[in-house]
């Protein structure tokens, strides 16, 4: 079940926990336990009570140990936004929601909703899957789960990313992230959830609305949002771009119809810059396509293969039956239609962070290299948009936190200085995009 919490600091150390939290194996502890890592507020209390005793030796310690942590906690989070530009961490406030053990379905659904064109504004992070391994899962996929689960460790030692290897993981495998927005704009994402017809979203719904009024006093009105994502039905999604452009950058409007997985998605959503209108998790379901990494040996295939076949016939049962817990069968993998819809500087920001040559590939492939290329049409834009090594000659991100090594191709070819033509540098960076039916 779901644990909800609420955490009030520094944004600095609150930022510094969302990155340990992006980072930090599951294993390790709770949110709480990061926070502690973080903040030291226990060791502070304890050093208080110590003094209160007499043992000013012992107090002076435990005040230095808790100084270096926050000291620590700052240090990271400027260094990555100085080093990295990962300008998100500026975003927080004083508070923040903190939410242990969520479904990874429930992640994408809070995450689609906070953008500009719904009129919800806020910062977070979530725990990263291209990073650690989760390693539970909701009761409600335990079957599918353990089979899940040991092909996924199976592809992992045989060398295929973790980010990769997760598209055979089911949308009910549980995750942790921490949120901070203004009490209006959480009170619209709590009437959301409660709206929504899953019980997992109606009780977060539910206790975020707790926070809000035990937290702020307020009584909030039951606002609700122009786009909500649809659990029932089916739509059809034309592929394509449309985009307006005026000779001055706010003047952007982008309308793109996409094809991509669940897996990338719940990547773009938590840019909090585009509004995705995906189809219905109903239409998702009964299509039963899915997307195969490059990175899959055949072993990794079938597996994936048989995977997706009981996936399947598990979300088609659910269905007939009118369940609503069927859409936690769907897997990271399965393929799903969108409209993308983009305004102003936020279409030159999702061309510069979604075709980087460390940017998920899928992300890339379907989004940042096909914007940027519509992009490219106007000469004016061209030292504007694509990759950092196209713009600024420079490439200055590592491949992964894990490695700190980089696997962008377009970085051994020319070590972050591109000489080459925009156009060459997309097509470097494209990747085969292939997928199977069930």
């Amino acid at each position: 079940m779901v644990k909800i919490g609420f955490i009030e600091d520094e944004p600095i150390i609150l930022a510094a926990v969302g990155v340990k939290i992006s980072q930090t194996p599951f294993e390790q502890g709770s949110i709480q336990d990061i926070y502690e890592e973080c903040r030291g507020s226990e060791l502070e209390k304890e050093a208080g009570k110590l003094k209160e005793a007499g043992n000013f030796e012992g107090a002076k310690k435990l005040k230095q140990e808790v100084e270096r942590r926050i000291e620590n906690s700052k240090k990271l989070v400027n260094e990555i936004m100085i080093k990295h530009r990962h300008l998100i961490l500026g975003d927080f406030l004083p508070y923040t929601v903190a939410l242990e053990d969520i479904s990874r379905l429930a992640a994408i659904y809070l995450w689609r909703n906070v953008n500009v064109l719904n009129f919800v504004f806020g910062a977070g992070i979530e725990a990263s899957f291209r990073v650690i391994k989760p390693n539970r899962y909701n009761k409600a996929v335990s079957d599918l789960g353990k089979i899940a689960f040991e092909a996924y460790e199976k592809a992992v030692d045989l060398g295929v990313p973790e980010q990769d290897a997760r598209y055979m993981l089911p949308e009910g495998i549980l995750t942790r992230m921490i949120f901070s927005s203004t009490p209006r704009y959480l009170g619209k994402l709590a009437n959301s959830s409660k709206n929504a017809p899953l019980s997992e979203f109606k009780e977060i719904g539910k206790q975020i609305e707790t926070l809000v009024k035990e937290k702020f006093g307020l009584e909030l009105l039951q606002e609700t949002l122009p786009s909500e994502w649809k659990f029932w039905g089916q739509e059809k999604i034309k592929e394509g771009i449309s985009l307006d452009y005026q000779g001055k950058i706010h003047s952007f409007s982008l309308n793109m119809g996409v094809k991509g997985s669940l897996a990338m998605y719940a990547q773009l959503v938590r840019q909090r810059l585009l509004l995705c209108d995906v189809e219905p998790l109903e239409g998702i379901s009964k299509k039963g396509r899915f997307v195969v990494p490059f990175t899959f040996p055949r072993a990794t295939r079938k597996d994936y293969q048989e995977i997706a076949s009981q996936a399947k016939q598990k979300q088609i049962e659910s269905i007939e039956r009118h369940e609503q817990d069927f859409v936690y069968y769907l897997l990271l993998g399965q393929e799903a239609e969108a409209i993308i819809y983009g305004k102003g500087a936020t279409v030159i920001e999702t061309s510069q962070a979604r075709s980087e040559g460390v940017a998920q590939w899928e992300i890339r492939n379907q989004v940042g290299i096909p914007i940027t290329r519509e992009l490219a049409k106007y000469k004016e834009l061209e030292t504007e948009i694509g990759p950092r090594c196209w713009r600024e000659k420079q490439c200055i991100e590592p491949g992964t936190f894990k490695t700190k090594k980089s696997i962008c191709k377009a970085f051994f070819q020319a070590e972050g200085n591109w000489k080459g033509t925009l156009k060459e540098l997309l097509d470097t960076l494209t990747e085969h995009y292939e997928t199977f039916r069930v």
